[in-house]
């Protein structure tokens, strides 16, 4: 079988990595609700001080003190296909800092989510783009300071990988991401899988588009479209494969960060939902 996966939200649950960079992020916007929040914890104690303490302890403090907000993070998540969507997120969570039972998928549904994301990346340009290198250079700094903390925000959904590791010999198999490329390929070795880093089809520099980039691999590996599989836990990445690859076979992983309302999108657009890698091979 020729398999690619999306790393965050099927092999990876990331939440944490996200709430610590954002977090850390937003140290650099003092105006803002989250800052304010920041300047009494100790969450902004382990950011000024991050290679004294243990990653164990480091950990600890962050689950503690900021549960809501990784709960906001995993929530919204399956709207965050890049970069940019991480600045609108977190701008709807500063907005609403003080009041977060109002951010819920009946207010925040696909249309609302796409028209303040429209509104907002065109009126804070100059902000979006401060956000972004803000967000690259927070992950580089949390990852060189201390490394072992850093992948613990990085959590292996287990039985997938476990399994992974079970039929990866036997299968072509091939990360596609957006996110970068050497922060995946450190989890990884970290953790003994032993994909090559000439399968892992990540971000570098630019924007991955994964509907265009599923071509180029398909052309890479030399097989047709309809023998790749798929599987991703974002609707929207997998809408677009399958306009610019209609051929090539989807999936959309429950586990990972996405809501009823995308699953059964997903089923309305012929994509299969799947419980776990196994059914894949069924």
């Amino acid at each position: 079988m020729n398999l690619l996966l999306d790393f965050d939200g099927v092999l990876f649950d990331s939440s944490w990595e996200v709430t610590a960079i954002i977090l850390l992020t937003y140290t650099n916007f003092p105006d803002s609700n989250i800052y304010k929040y920041l300047k009494s914890s100790n969450t902004i104690r382990i950011f000024e001080n991050i290679g004294k303490y243990s990653p164990e302890h480091a950990f600890l403090i962050l689950q503690n003190e900021n549960k809501k907000i990784n709960n906001y993070f995993r929530k919204f998540r399956t709207y965050c296909i890049d970069v940019d969507d991480f600045f609108v997120v977190s701008s709807l969570l500063d907005n609403n800092f003080f009041d977060l039972h109002n951010l819920t998928y009946k207010r925040i549904n696909d249309d609302f989510y796409y028209n303040y994301k429209r509104k907002l990346i065109t009126n804070n340009n100059e902000n979006l783009k401060k956000f972004i290198n803000l967000f690259y250079e927070s992950r580089r700094y949390i990852k060189e300071n201390n490394e072992e903390f850093w992948i613990k925000l990085n959590k292996p959904f287990e039985e997938e990988i476990n399994f992974l590791l079970q039929i990866y010999n036997y299968h072509n198999i091939g990360i596609l991401s957006t996110k970068q490329k050497y922060a995946i390929i450190s989890i990884l070795r970290y953790y003994n899988i032993p994909i090559e880093n000439d399968k892992i089809f990540a971000k570098e520099n630019d924007f991955i588009h994964k509907g265009k980039k599923i071509k180029e691999i398909a052309n890479l590996w030399s097989v047709k479209e309809e023998e790749i599989n798929f599987v991703d836990d974002l609707i929207e990445n997998l809408l677009k494969v399958k306009q610019y690859a209609p051929k090539v076979n989807l999936f959309i992983s429950a586990w990972g960060y996405n809501n009823y309302n995308h699953r059964n999108l997903a089923k309305k657009n012929g994509i299969k939902v799947i419980n776990s890698l196994k059914e894949l091979f069924k």
